[in-house]
């Protein structure tokens, strides 16, 4: 089966969208191996630019060696032709990502409020028992699922949904993007390896009654 294709998306495409990209390439794979493809690109991009050097350390830290190679480019029609979600870092990306391919309509989440739904579907029993055992068709089924599922984990502050910004700003705004974005990221690829460790412990047990 094909990887799930998701787009990170932020400004300029050296600060939180990559860092949020290599983070989820690195843990989705690790619990689904060859399982997602995971890229990023920015609304108005430092082009070809690497990560800013502060966020390069952050990344290094954690171990994330993809981080050197990353370029920035250009969130274009063609970067969105094929993703099969999307996860913008601040709700001011959304619309100009809609406006360049409207069939992602219902495929285009902050980051921030993504990681809620998945914690929201989790605590759901209903919704917990019917997520598929397969992982494409566990995401497909999320992707599906996820719009009307936001309307169950509003904030009375909508500026949670987004993940503060921190190119050029003090370290202590750097600290804050570090802890909006990893507390997601953590939430989405521990949602992923909840769904995989039940698959592999149904497998497990089909194989010992056989």
């Amino acid at each position: 089966m094909p990887p799930t294709r998701i787009l990170t998306v932020c400004t300029g495409n050296v600060c939180r969208s990559p860092m949020a990209a290599v983070e989820l390439d690195h843990g989705l794979n690790a619990v689904s191996p060859g399982g997602f493809a995971v890229t990023s690109a920015g609304m108005h991009a430092l082009v070809d630019q690497g990560f800013e050097e502060r966020v390069g350390r952050l990344a290094h830290d954690r171990g994330l060696d993809a981080a050197a190679a990353h370029r920035a480019r250009q969130v274009t029609p063609e970067v969105l032709r094929d993703v099969d979600l999307v996860l913008v870092m601040a709700r001011e990306h959304t619309q100009p990502v809609l406006q360049q391919s409207p069939r992602l309509l219902k495929k285009v989440f902050t980051l921030r409020e993504f990681a809620r739904i998945l914690l929201y579907l989790s605590t759901d029993p209903e919704l917990d028992a019917a997520v598929p055992a397969d992982r494409a068709e566990r995401w497909a089924w999320l992707v599906q699922q996820a719009p009307r599922l936001r309307q169950r984990v509003p904030v009375r502050h909508p500026e949670r949904n987004d993940v503060i910004d921190p190119y050029r700003q003090e370290d202590a705004v750097l600290e804050q993007m570090a802890e909006e974005l990893f507390e997601a990221t953590d939430a989405v690829i521990a949602w992923e390896r909840r769904y995989a460790q039940r698959r592999a412990a149904s497998g497990t047990a089909s194989s010992s009654a056989g």
